[in-house]
């Protein structure tokens, strides 16, 4: 990703047991990295095609998003843990560059996929314009 990143990461389970499941194995057997990382997640209810599930995800803006840091590493170890163990997965990293973005929807037999894509609306504001500013200071009258 380019220099300062936006990334939303989210992981579908089917229930609470197997969230909670994944979860404890992150932080027992991962490293203090994962450890750390698996802490900034957080669970939001989600309505799939076969009923309600859970998403595990976390949005950050403006970090420094380079494969070879130890925090980054981490929270790509957990992604890759879930897609392992067959749940769906998505994964958005908008960098600074035009040509650097990532978005990567993983599906898996263990949870329903299409609740992830309301995960869009939980880190809506790294994929939308900021609006904050009325559009007509922009417009001039001729």
């Amino acid at each position: 990703m380019g220099y300062r990143s936006d990334v939303a990461l989210g992981i579908a389970f089917p229930n609470k047991a197997a969230l909670t499941a994944f979860a404890s194995a992150q932080l027992v057997t991962g490293t203090k990295e994962m450890q750390e990382a698996i802490k900034q997640f957080g669970v939001t209810h989600m309505s799939a095609g076969y009923g309600e599930h859970l998403v595990l995800w976390v949005s950050m803006e403006d970090v420094k998003w380079y494969s070879d840091y130890p925090g980054v590493t981490a929270f790509n170890q957990i992604m890759q843990n879930a897609k392992d163990l067959e749940y769906p997965t998505i994964e958005i990293e908008i960098g600074e560059d035009i040509d650097d973005i990532k978005f990567e929807v993983t599906d898996g037999d263990k949870a329903d996929a299409s609740c992830l894509y309301e995960t869009l609306g939980v880190s809506r504001r790294i994929t939308q314009p900021d609006t904050s500013e009325d559009i007509s200071s922009f417009v001039k009258e001729n």
